[in-house]
């Protein structure tokens, strides 16, 4: 049989141990590994920004026109080069899907 001892006139209950507040569940979609940086060849001439891509460990996966796709096996990234008059003009993440993956 337990005992419980309380003050005389004291009537509260005891006070509860701090519990922890749920965490919020947030909805996320995955998002690819990021991919090395390459916004620094913005402008660049595209047979450097090609050799600058393979050096950084790209490979072209797929090409439509101007428009290359470049896939990174050991960072798992896709990356987008369009070229216009000679200069890279836009270098972005894509989607892994873009490449194929």
């Amino acid at each position: 049989m337990a005992l419980a001892l309380t003050a005389c006139g004291d009537r509260s209950p005891p006070p509860l141990a701090p519990t922890a507040a749920p965490a919020a569940a947030v909805a996320t979609t995955p998002q690819p590994p990021a991919a090395p940086n390459v916004a620094d060849l913005v402008d660049a001439r595209a047979s450097s920004g090609e050799s600058e891509m393979e050096r950084r460990g790209f490979a072209v996966a797929r090409q439509r026109g101007l428009t290359a796709f470049w896939w990174n096996a050991s960072a798992q990234a896709c990356v987008q080069t369009v070229t216009a008059n000679g200069r890279y003009r836009t270098v972005s993440p894509v989607a892994a899907s873009s490449c194929g993956h």
